[in-house]
């Protein structure tokens, strides 16, 4: 389970938006609001960034967006839910990496996290694959940023569904 301090959060918001930029990621404020910043959603802090990756001019957008809900434990924060994700309408594919109702996922599949891959978007093979714990934002964003670089679209068949 990640937990962070009030304090740690900011900070962690700050270098997801910094290391999204330093790969030369355009951040999109969400709900076209003027900034991205930690939102309430009741108790529960929410961080939505949303970004345009790098294209050749004339090329369709490739968007990878971070979501995470964090909720309060005590003074700290533990993230209970999220979900980083990355669509490229040149290549029209879409991956995802998820954490959330996990109380279902765990009572129907015996995991908590789970993929989404679409080699072609929209055309699900398996409404969801199992997938390895995603460590945060940071390194949801660097395994969906390495299936981009890579050119071509995700081979989905080397993935386990799980139904």
């Amino acid at each position: 389970m990640i937990t962070a301090s009030t304090g740690e959060l900011l900070g962690y918001l700050a270098d997801v938006i910094a290391e999204a930029e330093r790969y030369g990621a355009t951040i999109l404020p969400p709900h076209d609001g003027d900034e991205v910043a930690w939102a309430r959603d009741g108790d529960d802090l929410v961080m939505d960034v949303a970004t345009r990756l790098p294209v050749v001019r004339g090329s369709a957008p490739v968007h990878l967006v971070l979501q995470e809900r964090w909720r309060p434990r005590g003074r700290d924060w533990y993230m209970a839910e999220y979900g980083y994700e990355l669509r490229h309408h040149q290549l029209d594919y879409r991956r995802a990496l998820h954490r959330h109702d996990e109380e279902y996922f765990v009572r129907t599949h015996g995991v908590a996290t789970h993929e989404h891959c679409e080699s072609t978007m929209g055309h699900e093979t398996c409404g969801h694959y199992a997938g390895e714990p995603v460590g945060g934002a940071l390194d949801g964003l660097m395994r969906l940023y390495n299936v981009w670089l890579n050119g071509q679209k995700p081979d989905c068949s080397t993935l386990r569904c799980l139904g």
